[in-house]
């Protein structure tokens, strides 16, 4: 037996693998909003002073905003996708695994984006990251597609739906590179692509004859 082919074995319920992801998820979002941090003041009872700093604030505020829309929207479609899936082998629960791996990354850009609104590399580096986390959950999805999907599901699944979401990793690459031109640029383009698959998309149903 190669060793490729051992991760084809294994039928293993489903129900485990998505607690533990929803569980992953959970943490992640949890994480992005403790980096918005009380900010320390001079005198406590400066009003002008406190308003600044929440001003100061505000890329922090978006960074944690985008960042917690685009997780919740691959928690959505990863419900979706597994729904399609008869059970788990062992190279779904690895490429699961993997994907977790770079959504609990998530936070770390998140931060660094916010922290540094305008430094291009920070604003880059966020874009890159989103990228390749949609470029593993293409290639979840597909797994499932080829070698688990239920049969009985083959018909809800949208046709050319895997090329149709490298729409996805085009926009956060696009953004990634607007960044060293215009930061502000970069975050528009990062808000725009969340928006392609904030729901999981379904065939439509064939016309009646």
């Amino acid at each position: 037996m190669s060793f490729f082919s051992r991760f084809s074995h294994g039928q293993l319920p489903l129900t485990r693998l998505e607690a533990f992801s929803d569980g992953v998820f959970a943490i992640i979002v949890t994480l992005l909003v403790l980096e918005l941090k009380v900010p320390a003041l001079q005198e406590d009872d400066n009003v002008r002073e406190l308003a600044r700093q929440l001003i100061d604030l505000l890329p922090k505020y978006l960074s944690w905003l985008l960042s917690f829309i685009i997780v919740c929207k691959f928690w959505l479609n990863h419900h979706h996708i597994f729904s399609l899936a008869s059970h788990a082998n062992y190279g779904l629960i690895w490429l699961n695994s993997f994907f977790l791996l770079f959504q609990s990354f998530v936070p770390f850009p998140t931060a660094l984006m916010g922290e540094y609104p305008d430094n291009p590399l920070a604003v880059s580096f966020f874009g890159a990251v989103m990228a390749v986390n949609t470029l593993l959950f293409i290639a979840l999805h597909a797994y499932i597609l080829r070698h688990l999907l239920k049969p009985e599901r083959a018909a809800t699944v949208p046709p050319h739906i895997i090329p149709k979401s490298f729409l996805g990793v085009g926009f956060y690459l696009l953004g990634s590179a607007a960044a060293w031109y215009n930061v502000y640029l970069a975050f528009a383009l990062y808000m725009i692509t969340p928006f392609f698959f904030l729901v999981p998309p379904e065939a439509k149903p064939a016309a009646r004859k």
